[in-house]
């Protein structure tokens, strides 16, 4: 029989944020093993990256030990980020990778790597899972499941926000992935595909600070499970931005033309008829408007196909543009009523001057929403029906608002896409 992976979890979705969490393996012979744990560290207060590691560990008989040790005591977050199991016996060997969390007794098992004598297995920070033979060459696993999975994880530091309520995008934000590159795409700015790395301004997901995408081979994709660490308590939404747009001009309140064009067929319905895709405006640069803005419009046609129809701000805390937005605040657009989401986007208007700075615009879909109740403490999120998601996502995620202006700094975001 030849190596069998079979992935329950991915080794990035157990972030370790207490004494009591670690990551064991399970060896099943006596053959001689190696499983290494690269992993970086943050500061759970404030996700900043604080360094990296690797943790060896040596099995010669069938047993369970740690391979990730527990950080240190309400300061910091280990993120294991590539996981190598190696059989360097002369028999088989089963490794185990499992989650342990002492407080309850919970084991969540991660991924079973199989190895014949001489072959490594590696599961990497974006969930996936591999085994090379003797000679180096991948191994294709071998299952009767139609069912295969991968996960995406991030780690982002961030700003304080405006205030209240207010929204904020991490795209600006260090970390992993990335911060963005924008670029200048221009008014009628770019449709996004992000299972390329692309160039600063193409599109891909380097343009926008997001993960690479892994495209579905023959089956559709669809959201697992998600698990969420943040620093601010409040609602985090997970989205895939399909379109952005650079080069406005702040002071100006007459009509800028923003011809989006033919979206990526990214919507609900994996269509390019926009339903469910929304319109926000994020600065990417601070603005110092002395008052709240609330008179902005844009013009759009809908995903019914009816055109010159107009999205509004207004006077609502967090549906307003604040004064002086700070870099990173981000204000939802209200569609016109009865419409569900926006086919393109023809042209926007600034009201008031935002007199210095600068912005973009999104089109982007929403798919969930995770409430933070308790800060630096994870909350998971399991879908009744599984929302799909498509070729080429751009998956990022957007703090709607909380109760403060508390930099809403991601210490671990993990989610599970599943083909079938």
């Amino acid at each position: 029989m030849s190596a069998l992976l079979a992935i329950i979890l991915t080794a990035a979705a157990s972030n370790l944020n207490a004494t009591d969490e670690s990551l064991t393996a399970t060896t099943t012979s006596t053959a001689a093993t190696d499983v290494t744990v690269n992993y970086v560290e943050f500061t759970t207060s404030s996700g900043a990256n604080i360094g990296s590691g690797e943790q060896v560990t040596n099995f010669t008989t069938a047993t369970t030990s740690t391979i990730l040790a527990a950080p240190s005591a309400g300061t910091t977050t280990r993120s294991p980020s590539f996981i190598k199991a190696c059989n360097k016996g002369t028999a088989s060997q089963t490794v185990t990778i499992q989650y342990v969390k002492t407080a309850g007794s919970l084991s969540l098992r991660q991924a079973i790597m199989s190895l014949n004598a001489g072959e490594c297995g590696t599961v990497g920070n974006d969930g996936a899972v591999s085994v090379a033979t003797v000679g180096g060459s991948p191994k294709v696993a071998e299952t009767s499941s139609t069912i295969t999975g991968r996960g995406y994880v991030w780690f982002k530091t961030a700003t304080a926000t405006d205030a209240a309520t207010y929204g904020y995008w991490h795209g600006k934000d260090t970390g992993y992935p990335g911060a963005y590159s924008l670029g200048t795409p221009g008014l009628n700015g770019i449709a996004t595909n992000c299972s390329v790395v692309g160039t600063a301004g193409s599109g891909g997901a380097l343009s926008l600070g997001v993960p690479l995408f892994t495209n579905a081979s023959t089956g559709s994709l669809y959201l697992k499970s998600a698990t969420l660490t943040a620093q601010a308590v409040g609602p985090y939404q997970l989205v895939d931005i399909l379109w952005y747009s650079t080069g406005h001009v702040v002071t100006t309140t007459t009509v800028q033309v923003a011809d989006a064009g033919v979206l990526p067929a990214r919507d609900v319905n994996g269509t390019s008829n926009g339903e469910g895709v929304m319109l926000g405006i994020y600065s990417t640069a601070a603005n110092t408007n002395a008052a709240v803005v609330n008179n902005s419009t844009a013009n759009y046609e809908n995903s019914n196909g009816v055109g010159n129809r107009t999205a509004t701000l207004f006077a609502q805390v967090g549906f307003q543009i604040p004064a002086t937005p700070v870099i990173g605040n981000h204000t939802r657009f209200n569609l016109a009523a009865g419409d569900t989401g926006i086919k393109t986007l023809g042209n926007v208007t600034l009201g008031t001057s935002l007199v210095t700075g600068s912005v973009t615009f999104l089109l982007y879909r929403p798919i969930a929403t995770i409430g933070i109740g308790v800060a630096n403490t994870p909350i998971v999120f399991t879908p009744e029906i599984s929302p799909r998601l498509y070729n080429g996502s751009c998956l990022t995620w957007i703090f709607v608002g909380g109760t403060g202006t508390t930099a809403p700094a991601i210490g671990d975001a993990t989610i599970q896409v599943v083909e079938r």
